[in-house]
């Protein structure tokens, strides 16, 4: 799976499950300033966790790896590599 299906991935479930109709999300959009708090926050990790079979351990849980869509992937593919 590449960083590209990742991002389509997660994009999808925070566009359909999360944000207003209105909202729309780039792989760059800072997902805080678009609508994420941190109820939707853990519902985008469960989300990952189920979708691509990793763990996010606690010490991944920073605001960075979170701000963005880009940021997430990579966070996906840096646990799938391990």
């Amino acid at each position: 799976m590449d960083q590209q299906q990742i991002i389509a991935d997660i994009q999808q479930f925070i566009q359909q499950n999360i944000m207003a109709e209105h909202v729309a999300i780039t792989p760059g959009s800072n997902l805080q300033d678009a609508g994420l708090d941190s109820f939707s926050t853990v519902e985008v990790i469960l989300f990952i966790e189920r979708q691509f079979g990793v763990a996010i351990p606690d010490e991944h849980l920073l605001p960075e790896n979170f701000k963005t869509l880009q940021a997430l992937s990579a966070l996906v593919l840096q646990l799938k590599n391990n």
